[in-house]
């Protein structure tokens, strides 16, 4: 059940990586890149980040305040309504880049995202955002893909 103004989201499905997002190919790093933002929009509206972070870099500073915010508008009786992620396009070179990774840009759309705090009050609301650019940088190993980091592209809108 999808999170209301009265109550958290209840027994949402976890995120299943898909089997092409498995692979090292172009069409496997699109399709990894489509299933990172699956699992954003889980943590928004679970609180638990774990599914994205397991695909993530440490080190991805982007990653690592998505979970912050997640798990603070998730603590002490708060929920988050809205934050599925939409993506309407994914899109790759599949160049390798000196440092071993490979990039995917792609356009983004996060559904409208209000905070509730434990007595229903709106805590706050992100209010709805168009469609941006977003690049995702991944690392291929023998566990898959990786989210090293994931940027909105210079000139979107945060």
């Amino acid at each position: 059940m999808p999170a209301t103004a009265d109550a958290p989201a209840q027994n949402v499905p976890t995120p299943v990586l898909p089997e092409k997002a498995r692979e090292f190919s172009k069409e496997g790093l699109e399709a990894f890149a489509r299933h990172w933002y699956a699992t954003l929009g889980y943590a928004f509206e679970t609180g638990d980040p774990g599914p994205m972070m397991a695909i993530s870099n440490a080190d991805c500073k982007t990653c690592n305040a998505m979970k912050e915010g997640v798990t603070g508008g998730h603590a002490e009786g708060k929920w988050i309504v809205g934050g599925q992620m939409f993506v309407s396009s994914m899109d790759s070179s599949f160049k390798q880049m000196p440092d071993d990774t490979f990039q995917v840009v792609g356009m983004v759309r996060q559904q409208h995202v209000i905070y509730y705090n434990a007595d229903r009050s709106v805590s706050k609301d992100l209010g709805v955002k168009a469609a941006i650019g977003d690049i995702v940088i991944g690392k291929y190993s023998d566990e898959g893909w990786t989210a090293v980091t994931v940027e909105h592209l210079q000139g979107s809108k945060k």
